[in-house]
């Protein structure tokens, strides 16, 4: 039985990362009791800023505004993602998301959706684990060809595609007239059931426990 699943993510989310890990570990633990069903996973292109220009990550997660943002949830998120091992690190620059999203497409492309996990979890890791800044080309090339088996000059050759990042704009621009996803992140399981916003490990065990008892559908 394989089962579907899109994740809508921008890498610039904290929220993002720790959906990441709690489905990492949920899959993992779902296989280990049905080990007849497997999981496809692709990770796919959202802008919670679009306009975003460069600065420091404490600015951009200390000043942004809403019930979901950083600066009003700081704590929270500090102690989900605490469960699974990650500390936000708000040292360093950060910035427009676009060519961080090119480098996660290449990565399907290529080398399938393994290869764009670990891009997807070596991207989140460098910029919320660490001081990694999501608009550095060359940090970009180095997880594209460590954790993404990529070329170098394939890497390279898309960051400054203007094609490539058109089609990243206009998926993520598709994806919240044609779907209506309004934030991140948004998961889609089989092509019909929307998981929006964070949610805990308990509301997918009960979600793929279902789709098992009912074969698939």
């Amino acid at each position: 039985m394989l089962v579907r699943i899109e994740v809508h993510i921008d890498t610039l989310c904290p929220w993002c990362y720790v959906q990441k890990k709690c489905l990492d570990v949920v899959l993992e633990r779902f296989q280990e009791r049905h080990p007849g069903m497997e999981f496809e996973v692709l990770w796919r292109p959202f802008y919670l800023y679009p306009l975003l220009q460069g600065g420091t990550k404490k600015e951009l997660y200390n000043s942004t505004k809403g019930a979901n943002s950083f600066g009003a949830n700081s704590q929270r998120i500090q102690t989900v993602a605490g469960s699974y091992g990650i500390d936000i690190c708000l040292m360093g620059r950060t910035g427009p998301s676009r060519n961080s999203h090119k480098l996660i497409a290449l990565a399907l492309q290529q080398r399938g959706p393994s290869a764009q996990s670990r891009v997807v979890e070596a991207l989140f890791l460098g910029h919320f684990g660490g001081e990694e800044d999501i608009t550095d080309d060359e940090w970009l090339v180095t997880v594209g060809t460590t954790h993404g088996g990529l070329q170098a000059s394939d890497v390279r050759r898309a960051l400054k595609s203007e094609e490539a990042g058109e089609e990243i704009d206009n998926e993520a621009q598709a994806v919240r007239l044609e779907r209506d996803v309004r934030a991140v992140p948004c998961v889609t399981v089989q092509g019909k059931y929307r998981v929006g916003g964070y949610q805990e490990e308990a509301v997918f065990d009960k979600l793929f426990e279902s789709i098992w008892a009912n074969g698939g559908s």
